[in-house]
């Protein structure tokens, strides 16, 4: 699988919470960079696309897969609950 394309990381300040913003096609992943596993994730578009989007962690690693009906390079911001 494709990785998406990092734009921002950002420091929360919260232990338990990972906020990133990505360039996104649909299909493509992220590997969390403070979780070993990701438990949770919401995705949000930060552009006006009707389409469908989600985030789903694989449940045992920090690997995030991102559903964006058949969107290409569209930029979103992904925050995620996880553990180390």
């Amino acid at each position: 699988m494709t990785a998406a394309v990092e734009i921002k990381y950002i420091e929360t300040g919260m232990p338990s919470i990972e906020v990133v913003t990505l360039e996104v096609t649909d299909g493509e992943t992220y590997t969390s960079r403070k979780f070993r596993v990701v438990e949770g994730a919401i995705a949000t578009g930060n552009e006006d696309v009707d389409a469908y989007l989600n985030a789903v962690p694989n449940g045992t690693t920090g690997l995030v897969t991102i559903n964006y009906a058949a969107q290409t390079d569209k930029d979103i911001t992904l925050v995620l609950w996880g553990r180390k």
